[in-house]
């Protein structure tokens, strides 16, 4: 046994070439799984990092804890740590421009929760003692108020009250509404940092107040109530819901029930509400965070991304196992002959089994470690390279993690691939007799009457064409493993093809990525529209929408299947009043009117013409709705109406100023999902239409609010001239650049990891291709060499050659692009396994670019092996059996 060990050894050291391309097949298998699984930690990793740095690093926030009531938390065995915020007053901020957001909001926070809660430093640094105070930069970007750092300011902090009722930050401010500070005390504080502004957890976006932040010190509390920021333990996150219900002191079964995702009818709420209790506390959830590191699913998109993930996982790994199974194949297959001749001298079929095995042994002892080592390095590289690109556009780094399960589990999973390739081709090469082994026929089994050719091949391909069909079906075996091969990799570039692009359509759904940084508000009138226009010209502006909107009142029937399914009394309902008087009432569609510039844009976009659409009207006609299907309530998109290009919608709109109704009629002139820059966050799900501001005219009511959406190169300089411009008028600002940045950044991050995913799987198809065709014509070249020697002429073995590609390819497509649909198709039955809004869309590009780079390759790698076969001289190939 020994001596057959060391021929082995010898026999991969003089066939290098072979050894190498099965080697390269393992380090690429393993690779794969690596760089897959090193990916998804790291990107665990970096959305987790993420998450803490936007929102902050606690899993629930209880409101308005007593004081007494700390002591609940800190012996709660379930709760990790605990950091307190106490809210200390409002005052007015002198000098604001934002008319909805007036004043000034002081918060304390404890050390921990300093270091916790997203409290991210732009300047300066954190308040020591309850004298210094932290400033948000919105305060002079989004309220036009500068102070400085070093500055010192007082403030007289009080309860901020309307009609008597304590208001905070959860009650927006309303100019019209009366309201008061009182029971103010003054507090003199030094500005020692200025920050980003706080997470929506610490200063909502509705929020009245801008928040200031000064130091707690938690051994000191007393007197107002404090806000509880908690992290619970591993225990704890696996069944939070339950552990929250103990401390809000409410029923477990209803809280969790009404707190999951499935979808309650209204009376089932109503008995779980009263069956609920009255909750302690008001809380806030930090889900996402929970979601990455407990692994729960809940609902929404992140639910129907984790499913997908597992089968992409097990496409992953298929495409692994094939790819080192094919590689001990080929190898086997060239061996038979040599195992047939150490069969002939005595070599028992245990023996030759061994020898399979040890042979499969060294192999993966050499390419395991290092296609670890490459899917490592090719995970960290990416990650950097992604970081050093992206430094300006991400607000937090990648993190590249190690993970030790990673690399148990491409150790196990890749040893156990390859000992069931071995012990397959062990099993074979045991049971073969000598003669038929030296003979090497094993993998010619076929009658004679079913190797005639067709009369086309012959007369199109001619008599090389003729040989080549015949060839492929006498090797029947070598020629479905390159099928194979083939089929394999366009399937699943078909499938991950598919999914990245629905995980794009996920990510879009889940984090709305803004077209604009800036949101202004206004009611029109004639000086303020002028100083709009002023501001439309102004240096950074890269584009701009201005919208106004009302609602057109309508009588139709003309309502889609799919829509009275759920309605099915269409648009129109009825409802009685106090004195019995049944009234009906119109079905109701928003029209908005857009600038002049920004609809040419829109149209043109849609590929249609100014000139032919500019009294006409672009109908969105698809909406969002709740339908129960098999006992289960899941969001669907649908149309609404079933109007066509050329119908007109006629109705009214109610003129406030007038006190009238004003008819209106609108011809449509497109029906499309496309919406123009602004919209597509307020838009999302309702049926509208989009009309040209100058028709418009005609339509809505110049006493309305105008909203105007900027984007802009740079948002806060933008917003200074802006405030400089306006100064004077009446109008609200919503700079949202630091929102916008974000929503970017995390596209972009998920656009990494996922193109990088693809790139990782388009390559080892390529060479999966390429090692199993290659290594397939190398094993030919003494057949080759015969034909030439026998008369074959250059022309017609290019022939013979051009049409075994041909063959190759359209099977591999006929088989591979159905399984590749079917497989996209399970990938979105798993993402709509939540509550998503996403059409199945047959993946056509992907179709078509592996059906392309299918002929391309097999061509390019045919013509490379056939040049080296052809530099090769016909009688030293006939004589040698190796290569």
């Amino acid at each position: 046994m020994e001596l057959l060990n060391k021929l082995t050894i010898k026999n991969l050291k003089l066939n290098k070439k072979r050894t190498i391309v099965t080697i390269i097949g393992i380090v690429l298998s393993v690779a794969l799984i690596t760089a897959v699984a090193s990916l998804f930690f790291s990107a665990r990793s970096s959305l987790i990092r993420f998450e803490t740095k936007e929102k902050g690093n606690f899993h629930y926030c209880f409101f308005d804890v007593p004081v007494q009531n700390i002591n609940e938390f800190k012996e709660n065995r379930k709760i990790e740590t605990m950091y307190l915020v106490q809210s200390l007053g409002y005052d007015y901020l002198q000098g604001s421009k934002n008319e909805y957001k007036p004043y000034v909001y002081v918060k304390a926070l404890d050390k921990d929760a300093l270091g916790n809660l997203a409290i991210n430093l732009l300047e300066g640094r954190l308040p020591k003692n309850e004298n210094e105070i932290l400033i948000p930069s919105h305060t002079k970007t989004n309220g036009g108020v500068t102070l400085n750092l070093g500055e010192t300011i007082t403030l007289n902090l009080g309860t901020r009250v309307s009609d008597g009722e304590e208001l905070n930050q959860s009650n927006p401010y309303y100019p019209e509404q009366k309201e008061e500070i009182i029971n103010t005390t003054p507090h003199t504080y030094t500005i020692v940092g200025i920050i980003e502004r706080p997470s929506s957890e610490i200063e909502d976006y509705s929020a009245p107040g801008y928040t200031f932040v000064t130091y707690m010190d938690k051994e000191n509390l007393s007197g107002k109530n404090v806000d509880v920021f908690v992290r619970y333990t591993k225990e704890g996150i696996k069944d939070y819901l339950k552990v929250t219900a103990n401390i809000l002191g409410v029923d477990e079964e209803a809280y969790q029930k009404l707190c999951g995702d499935e979808f309650l009818e209204k009376d089932e709420m109503e008995e779980l509400t009263q069956k609920l209790g009255e909750p302690k506390y008001e809380t806030d959830l930090n889900g996402y965070l929970i979601l990455l590191e407990s692994g729960i699913v809940g609902d929404s998109a992140l639910k129907s991304l984790g499913t997908t993930v597992i089968v992409v996982v097990i496409i992953i790994i298929f495409t692994s196992v094939f790819c080192i199974k094919n590689s001990f194949d080929i190898s086997i297959t060239e061996k038979t002959k040599q195992y047939g001749m150490l069969s002939s001298i005595g070599a028992t079929r245990k023996q030759i089994k061994k020898n399979v095995y040890y042979e499969a042994l060294i192999l993966g002892l050499i390419g395991t470690p290092i296609g670890i080592l490459v899917g490592e390095i090719a995970s960290y590289i990416l990650i950097m390279v992604s970081n050093y690109f992206l430094k300006d556009a991400l607000n937090v780094d990648l993190i590249f993690s190690f993970s030790w399960i990673t690399i148990v589990f491409a150790i196990i999973l890749s040893f156990v691939t390859i000992y069931l390739s071995a012990r397959r081709s062990a099993k074979i090469a045991s049971k073969i007799t000598p003669i038929t082994a030296i003979r090497n026929s094993e993998n010619i089994k076929i009658k004679s009457k079913n190797i005639k050719s067709p009369k086309i091949i012959e007369k199109i391909f001619g008599i090389g064409g003729e040989i080549s069909y015949k060839n492929l079906k006498r090797s029947k075996k070598k020629y479905r493993t390159t099928v194979i091969s083939i089929m394999v990799c366009v399937s699943v570039f078909i499938a991950l093809s598919s999914f990245m692009n629905l995980a794009f359509n996920v990510i879009k759904v889940e984090f709305q990525n803004q077209d604009y940084n800036i949101q202004i508000s206004y009611r029109t009138n004639e000086e303020i529209d002028e100083k709009m226009k002023e501001i439309f010209n102004l240096d950074n502006i890269k584009n701009y929408s201005a919208i106004s909107s009302r609602g057109l009142n309508f009588t139709t029937d003309k309502y889609s299947k799919e829509y009275l399914e759920i309605h099915p009394e269409g648009g129109n309902s009825t409802y009685t009043d106090e004195d019995g008087v049944e009234h009906t009432i119109d079905d109701y569609i928003s029209v908005y009117s857009v600038n002049t510039e920004e609809f040419t844009r829109y149209v043109k976009s849609l590929g249609l013409k100014y000139e032919d659409v500019k009294d006409k009207g672009i109908l969105i006609n698809n909406i969002y709705e709740t339908k129960k299907v098999n006992d289960k309530y899941i969001e669907v998109e649908i149309p609404k109406y079933t109007f066509k290009v050329g119908d007109t919608i006629k109705g009214y709109i109610d003129d406030d100023k007038n006190n009238t109704q004003k008819s209106c009629s609108i011809e449509i002139a497109k029906i499309t999902t496309e919406v123009p820059m602004g919209m597509s966050e307020y838009q999302s799900g309702n049926a509208c239409i989009f009309i040209d501001e100058k028709l418009g005219e005609n339509i809505i009511d110049d006493s309305y609010y105008r909203y105007v959406y900027i984007d802009s190169k740079d948002a806060n300089k933008t917003q200074e001239e802006i405030i400089d411009i306006l100064r004077g008028t009446e109008y609200n600002l919503v700079n949202e650049g630091e929102i916008a940045k974000m929503m970017n950044s995390f596209y972009t991050l998920i656009a990494i990891f996922l193109y990088g995913f693809i790139i990782v799987i388009a390559l080892i198809g390529v060479t999966n291709i390429f090692n199993t065709i290659t290594t397939n014509m190398n094993l030919r070249r003494r057949e080759f060499a015969m034909l030439k020697s026998i008369g074959m002429t250059k022309k017609e073995f290019n022939r013979m050659i051009r049409l075994e590609s041909f063959f190759y390819g359209m099977k591999s497509l006929i088989i591979g692009i159905p399984i590749g649909c079917v497989l996209s198709y399970l990938i979105y039955k798993a993402l709509m396994s939540g509550e998503l809004i996403i059409k199945y869309h047959l993946p056509i590009s992907a179709i078509i670019i592996s059906a392309i780079a299918v002929f391309l390759l097999i061509t390019t790698i045919m013509k490379y092996s056939i040049n080296k076969i052809n530099k090769q001289n016909i009688i030293e190939t006939i004589r040698n059996d190796n290569i």
